[in-house]
């Protein structure tokens, strides 16, 4: 959240007047530009939130009445992106596992004469 603000901050105040100095009408009319566009991204994502969401807890709530084999398949993503994510995060923890228990040396006998 702090991020998002500190983000918000540059890009209102450091990135959009150009490096020009702005007179307060200009700052004032800046700001409700601003605000105004933030306003339509939120109406967007409502709009666009609702259909999904609706579908989401229609989805759970017949899962909750069917039984447990529905509830197990409700938590599966069907985000692509964030599939591949998960099995290159599987993929390189284990190679990174096998290369740590591969790279140990070998204790090995020697005979003393």
């Amino acid at each position: 959240m702090a991020a998002r603000a500190a983000a918000r901050f540059v890009q209102r105040r450091l990135l959009s007047s150009g490096g020009k100095v702005l007179s307060e009408e200009e700052k004032a009319a800046e700001n409700i530009y601003i605000k105004k566009m933030e306003q339509e991204k939120l109406e967007k994502l409502a709009r666009k939130g609702p259909s999904s969401g609706e579908q989401a807890s229609s989805t759970t709530s017949s899962a909750a009445a069917g039984g447990s084999t529905e509830s197990a398949s409700a938590g599966a993503s069907t985000d692509k992106n964030r599939n591949y994510a998960v099995l290159a995060g599987t993929v390189a923890a284990l190679s990174g596992l096998g290369w740590y228990l591969l790279s140990k040396p070998k204790k090995t006998e020697e005979i003393v004469d």
